[in-house]
């Protein structure tokens, strides 16, 4: 969830098969000099993959903490309103269109395929193994983020008995 985040969509047969539908970067709009989720653009892919269900990845704004020097570190108060005001957009649009939502943990998610620490692509290469048919949607380094949606629409399906 966030600015950063993926949206991700996969079809689960009754064999059990995973197939690839999309996977689009978080829709953003400009907002003055700062940006928020796009939730017409965000609606409108909904619309187009018609999904049956949604996982929501469910994070908290980074809490004060010492680095190594002993420094304290954490997400301001404007950047946690506006990352919490993100996160609600998305639910927000996906509770609109009156799709089945569950709020499921980073860690959760990361256990349940094995994946340790910040190693973002360590999830790239796993959703390219699943999902050979993203291929072309996780070719760049960069695609992380869509990977991590990937492998959270995996988790659900899952979590669903659907695989």
């Amino acid at each position: 969830a966030g600015l950063s985040g993926a949206c991700a969509a996969i079809h689960v047969s009754d064999m059990g098969g995973i197939a690839f539908i999309a996977a689009i970067p978080v829709p953003i709009i400009p907002d003055g000099n700062q940006r928020q989720i796009d939730c017409g653009a965000l609606g409108a892919w909904f619309e187009e993959i018609g999904p049956d269900a949604c996982l929501i990845e469910n994070v908290q704004p980074m809490p004060s903490i010492a680095d190594v020097e002993g420094k304290r570190r954490s997400m301001g108060a404007t950047s946690a309103f506006r990352f919490g005001f993100a996160c609600g957009q998305i639910r927000g649009c996906v509770q609109a269109y009156q799709i089945p939502l569950t709020l499921v943990h980073p860690i959760s998610w990361k256990k349940h395929f094995g994946l340790k620490g910040p190693n973002k692509e360590q999830s790239r290469q796993l959703a390219l193994k699943l999902v050979p048919d993203a291929a072309e949607s996780l070719r760049l380094k960069k695609s992380h983020n869509l990977a991590e949606g990937l492998l959270i629409a995996i988790y659900g399906a899952h979590q669903r008995g659907w695989l």
